[in-house]
């Protein structure tokens, strides 16, 4: 089996799919999140909240790769389906979040009439959104040989302060059989709060730029990548789609404590009462979306820096008040913890 025709095999179906992964060499592919994360590292499932369900191809149509995810009580879990040519596979795995770690686990197996069977085993952790590590062993069965290989990836994305939105990012691979080692570094740019975001890579052996649109409930964008011995372009296409209930799960907060504390946050309506552009509304929509989300997260602080953020924008409109009302309840939850806390000591 020559050098060519073993990466194929190694690297699908891992390495196209996910407009962060596949612009971002190992940094991007480490630190994915949602369903695309089975292609990569499997402990960002940990980070689904919600039924999701994605999109994806590469090149005019020419691999395709369907996926979805949801939490089932505490366990995250998601499955992949990929077909190119002559290949058709599939991916399981789930996670577990363990703030600020998730862990999580996948197989995957892919059957090629021509060129042979892959079977791969992927382990990872994700330590929020800085660093994430993954490794696993590889079987593939070609027509006239057995080849048994293995790889271990690193990737890491940094803030850089004081400009807000800038992230330096960095990632490394290794494999074994055939034995090769890569690096990578970059840059990625957040508009928006994240609504937007531009990243760009140079590794070793390609480069890649990626293009990425989110909102509260989708996200999707473009990426291109290419070798530098390679005369052809890679690109691609993702969506995914968050199917969320109306109302956000309640919440239970428990300290080992005798008082017990038990919060329902609900995802707002629009409200247009207010003499204020459709565009301040649906931005405040937005915000409280995700604030609820940091809330059930238990990313309290989070949540208020958000709040804060739909109050700056119109004060007076009906979420400007749910959100200083939420602000009020969650810092005298956080004052009673706290207090608690101390009592212990």
């Amino acid at each position: 089996m020559n050098l060519a025709l073993a990466a194929l095999l190694f690297f699908y179906p891992h390495g196209f799919f996910g407009v962060m992964a596949s612009s971002g060499s190992d940094a991007g592919m480490m630190l994915e999140k949602g369903v695309f994360a089975l292609e990569y590292n499997p402990a960002g499932l940990g980070w689904v909240d919600s039924l999701q369900v994605g999109v994806a191809g590469e090149g005019l149509f020419r691999y395709y790769l369907v996926g979805a995810s949801f939490k089932y009580s505490d366990w995250p879990l998601g499955v992949s389906v990929h077909h190119q040519d002559s290949k058709t596979g599939f991916t399981i795995g789930g996670s577990r979040l363990t703030r600020p770690f998730a862990w999580g686990a996948a197989f995957s197996v892919s059957i090629d009439s021509v060129r042979g069977d892959t079977l791969s085993l992927r382990a990872g952790i994700q330590w929020g959104d800085y660093v994430g590590l993954a490794l696993g062993p590889q079987l593939s069965i070609g027509n006239d040989n057995i080849q048994f290989s293995g790889i271990a990836q690193l990737g890491a994305e940094i803030p850089i302060k004081p400009v807000e939105g800038l992230f330096f990012l960095i990632g490394t691979r290794a494999e074994a059989a055939p034995a090769t080692f890569g690096i990578g570094g970059g840059a990625a740019y957040e508009l928006f709060d994240g609504l937007v975001r531009f990243q760009s890579v140079v590794a070793i052996d390609e480069w890649g730029v990626g293009l990425l649109l989110d909102n509260v409930d989708d996200k999707g964008g473009i990426w291109v990548r290419k070798g530098f011995l390679e005369e052809d372009w890679q690109f691609g296409l993702s969506y995914v789609r968050d199917l969320r209930p109306e109302k956000i799960q309640v919440v239970e907060i428990q300290k080992g404590f005798p008082v017990e504390r038990v919060d329902t946050v609900y995802l707002p309506q629009q409200v247009e009462t207010q003499p204020v552009s459709e565009e301040i509304l649906k931005r405040q929509d937005e915000l409280m979306a995700k604030a609820n989300r940091l809330y059930v997260a238990g990313e309290f602080e989070e949540a208020i820096g958000v709040w804060n953020k739909v109050v700056n924008l119109a004060p007076s409109t009906d979420l400007g008040k749910l959100a200083r009302k939420n602000i009020r309840d969650v810092e005298a939850l956080l004052k009673t913890l706290e207090n608690m806390d101390s009592d212990t000591d």
